[in-house]
């Protein structure tokens, strides 16, 4: 199915990445499936598990008890963190980013292939992030502002090194190049998608009792993670588009391979 592949505003980004997740959910869903989410349910079952009963009556809640025990479950907890964020969710997002680029670029895409670019691209993805981190913790202890403006530059370094196989340095200056003129889309677009998380999971906290509740916002979080990302890979193109007329490129290239299908020489 072919998509808009043009310079979008923020209700142009929301609906191509509708469109896409709306078309493709089996596939994306089936990304998020293979890790993310049963890692999820791991580290949330394990921090439900050791997470205290408050008891109803306040008169009966010994509060160094609970503290404790909290500060235990937390302890427990951390090495799930840490594991989600230095190979879970980089592996995850960057298949679901490599598979949505290829599904809106009109290719085909599968989970193994997905996963399989994922796994190559895991240490150049990681001393890429570890730049940006860096970068943007010192531009806020310098004066805050600064580290606040490095994230909105870098903001699309992980897709440059997904989808152009550029890391380190140079991914932190390509990203800069795309950001510019596009940091407040990028602001209201994660405003909205904010927005949107925090009532679906908000109302799910507010309406489930424990072990649905889990279930339900792990669920809820990964398929917000699916649309985040996507919203994003059509921010990334429409970002080429008003920079590099990436889309004229693809129509002169379209054009160009349909003469030659054409010609008496083939």
């Amino acid at each position: 199915m072919a998509y808009e592949i043009k310079e979008l505003g923020v209700g142009g980004l929301l609906d191509q990445a509708i469109r896409i997740v709306k078309d493709q959910f089996g596939l994306l869903f089936g990304i998020v499936a293979v890790l993310f989410l049963p890692f999820s349910l791991l580290a949330s079952f394990v921090e439900l598990a050791m997470t205290p009963t408050i008891p109803d009556d306040p008169t009966k809640i010994n509060l160094a008890e609970v503290m404790q025990a909290a500060q235990q479950a937390q302890l427990y907890s951390a090495p799930f963190y840490l594991l989600n964020a230095l190979i879970i969710s980089p592996l995850t997002n960057a298949a679901i980013v490599f598979a949505t680029a290829n599904l809106y670029l009109g290719r085909s895409a599968s989970i193994g292939e997905s996963f399989s670019r994922a796994v190559k691209l895991i240490i150049p993805l990681l001393i890429t992030n570890i730049l940006v981190g860096l970068a943007v913790f010192g531009g806020l202890i310098l004066l805050i502002i600064p580290g606040i403006i490095f994230a909105f530059w870098f903001a699309l370094s992980n897709h440059v090194v997904i989808l152009e196989d550029i890391s380190g340095p140079k991914a932190l200056g390509r990203s800069r190049q795309l950001m510019k003129g596009n940091i407040g889309t990028l602001i209201v677009l994660g405003l909205l998608v904010g927005l949107i998380q925090l009532a679906l999971i908000f109302g799910l906290g507010m309406f489930l009792p424990g072990v649905l509740r889990v279930i339900a916002v792990d669920v809820v979080i990964a398929i917000l993670v699916v649309f985040l990302t996507a919203a994003y890979v059509v921010f990334y193109f429409s970002c080429r588009c008003k920079a590099e007329n990436f889309d004229l490129n693809m129509l002169a290239d379209a054009v160009a391979d349909g003469e030659s299908a054409d010609s008496p020489s083939r």
